[in-house]
């Protein structure tokens, strides 16, 4: 029966000693890396309200500025209107009989008719003016009131623009915090798991040396299938597979590779999964050679075994001993995981 052969690292046979470190900073690194997605929100939510509360001030500096431009129009209206009164006074003096070329201390001094000259003067300009000064008086409170109120405003507006202001250093300093923390993680990430590939190309390159060396002293000549008349093998399960050509020489780049001995569980595997047909290919493609590796899977493998000259060759055309290899590392790395569902896992 064909199984699907999963890319490296797999299963728990010989798990190597980082993977725990690594899968911890990789769980952190996501903790992190959400962390600081909710916090570059926070950010942009907390530097919008701080420029709606600048906003706010400045609309209130505005409107007091306002006030200020219409007090003083106030102010000047009403010193031109008491002009006005003053002018009228001393025409109505002057058309009275008095002497105009007097000065307006002589106007106010002397005679009964001086006298009530000053008295209609006194009348008209004071009197006006008292009421236009009441006005203006009036007038001031009520701009005095509302000029009160908007720098109360402001006051208030520029006290909750000093919190976003300091609200929104502090998300910005916690979102470079946490852009610090992330990098720290990732560095860490990155090294534990250059340590886990370390590890299992140790245990790989242990495993193949320890299969070579209990290897018969003089190997048979690695099998063929002949060009001219392949053959067509069927696994167990009734599967029929595609023959595939021998390979040529130039498509094995270790030609003086020793085979390792294969253990009794891999031995099982070529007969089961190919018939011990090393040229094979599955009805669809996918899989290739004796152990029915799947490009994936035979690239990681292969990287892990030191024979980085196979990535990306399919395993159909690798020599027998490259599969051999190939396998022996596989299965110091995950056992029997990749081949779960074999008859030679069961039981």
């Amino acid at each position: 029966m064909l199984v699907v052969l999963t890319a490296l690292p797999l299963g728990a046979a010989l798990r190597p000693a980082g993977a725990d470190t690594v899968a911890s900073l990789q769980a952190q690194a996501t903790t992190v890396a959400h962390d600081l997605v909710l916090e570059q929100l926070q950010v942009d939510a907390t530097r919008q309200q701080d420029s709606v509360a600048a906003a706010r001030v400045t609309a209130d500096q505005q409107a007091i500025t306002a006030l200020d431009l219409q007090l003083a129009a106030d102010q000047q209206a009403i010193a031109r209107q008491r002009q006005v009164v003053q002018a009228q006074a001393i025409r109505s003096y002057i058309d009275s009989g008095a002497d105009s070329s007097s000065t307006d201390a002589a106007l106010f001094a002397g005679g009964s008719s001086q006298a009530q000259a000053a008295s209609e003067y006194t009348r008209l300009a004071v009197g006006t003016i008292t009421t236009d000064l009441a006005q203006l008086h009036t007038a001031q409170r009520a701009l005095g009131s509302q000029q009160a109120q908007l720098q109360a405003r402001q006051d208030q507006d520029r006290a909750d623009a000093t919190r976003q202001a300091a609200a929104l250093g502090q998300a910005t300093a916690a979102a470079g915090q946490l852009q610090a923390e992330q990098a720290q993680v990732t560095g860490q990430l990155g090294a534990a798991v250059a340590a886990q590939q370390a590890a299992q190309a140790k245990a790989a390159a242990a495993a193949v040396g320890a299969s070579r060396q209990s290897a018969p002293a003089a190997s048979a000549p690695p099998a063929t299938i002949p060009a001219s008349a392949p053959s067509t093998t069927t696994t167990p399960a009734g599967s029929t597979t595609v023959p595939a050509p021998a390979p040529s020489p130039s498509a094995n780049p270790y030609p003086g590779l020793a085979d390792p001995a294969l253990n009794a569980f891999l031995t099982c595997v070529v007969q089961a999964e190919s018939g011990g047909n090393y040229g094979v290919l599955s009805p669809g493609g996918y899989y290739m050679g004796a152990f029915q590796f799947s490009q994936s899977t035979w690239n990681s493998a292969a990287s892990a075994a030191g024979l980085g000259l196979l990535v990306g060759v399919p395993p159909n055309e690798a020599s027998r001993a490259e599969q051999d290899t190939v396998a022996v590392a596989l299965f110091a790395l995950d056992g029997q995981q990749p081949w779960l569902g074999d008859r030679c896992s069961q039981g």
